[in-house]
């Protein structure tokens, strides 16, 4: 998990350098005067790749402090937002960590069934939808479709931060998985199934496509439906409990909304964005329990 992580931030940051829709100006060489005063002043002029990655790094980190710092602010907190949003999902959460061993024997889990659709999930796999987005991308940008690539680059690194919230609360948790143990879903006994990585890395990629082409009805319905099947097949499968697939698909979905939200050009279709205002996710621990809220 983390050599994959690390790839896609190296992949992302290579892309970033020669790409002008990812938010980054491409320096221009220095000029034959300017060279021979950096020369004889014995300084070197950073080369453009150092420039463009350090601009990509930094506002990468800015997005993953922003997410991480939220629960520390005080907008997390307010009646409404709690009421509208906090509430329901903590209710959600809850329900389903209190009812996951009755619903993991709803199914029949035959080996047929957990066979296919461990196939199915494989969709939702991180190297699957990095391919996806990264294809995006570089059609978007050999075919002069501005769109398509702000599309494909906008999904790699909804795919990145996702990626490192799973890995993070994975290994906070250590959540037993259903096939593991005696399968009781007991968390802190060394497992890796809380929350879901497929259906939040499927859904976090499905949002960023339902709000590119959002006129275009069918995207979004298959966008989510196929990232719905994704998160279902790893119930079906038995590589999860219902509470790891519900969390981790509302994280993917918020997260990916804040990726669009925040780096989408407001020039190109898609989901109307404010030039002026970000939406900015926040998370939080109130005197009712834990939330996630966006501020509208």
């Amino acid at each position: 998990m983390t050599r994959f992580v690390a790839v896609i931030l190296i992949l992302i940051a290579s892309l970033s350098m020669a790409s002008p829709a990812a938010g980054q100006a491409v320096p221009q060489p220095p000029s034959s005067q300017n060279s021979q005063e950096e020369q004889t002043s014995g300084q070197a002029s950073p080369r453009p790749s150092d420039r463009g990655s350090q601009t990509f790094l930094h506002a990468f980190s800015q997005d993953e402090w922003r997410m991480w710092t939220s629960p520390f602010r005080r907008g997390s907190y307010g009646s409404r937002t709690v009421k509208k949003y906090g509430i329901p999902f903590l209710a959600l959460a809850v329900a389903s960590l209190a009812t996951d061993g009755r619903t993991g024997d709803l199914l029949p889990n035959t080996p047929d069934q957990t066979k296919w659709s461990g196939r199915v999930s494989q969709m939702g796999a991180s190297y699957t939808l990095a391919g996806i987005s990264g294809t995006s991308y570089l059609l978007g940008r050999l075919g002069g479709s501005e769109h398509l690539q702000e599309t494909g680059w906008l999904g790699l690194q909804a795919i990145a931060h996702t990626q490192i919230f799973v890995f993070a609360i994975k290994q906070a948790t250590n959540r037993e998985r259903p096939l593991t143990h005696e399968g009781h879903g007991s968390f802190w006994k060394g497992g890796d199934s809380f929350p879901s990585g497929h259906a939040a890395t499927s859904f976090a990629v499905a949002t960023i496509f339902a709000y590119e082409y959002r006129q275009h009805i069918a995207v979004p319905i298959t966008a989510y439906t196929l990232a719905s099947a994704v998160a279902l097949s790893r119930l079906s499968a038995e590589r999860h409990w219902v509470s790891d697939i519900f969390v981790g698909s509302s994280m993917g979905f918020l997260i990916g909304r804040y990726v669009y939200k925040t780096h989408h050009n407001p020039d190109l279709p898609g989901s109307p964005v404010s030039r002026t205002s970000r939406l900015i996710p926040e998370f939080g621990v109130g005197h009712r329990g834990i939330f996630c809220v966006w501020n509208l």
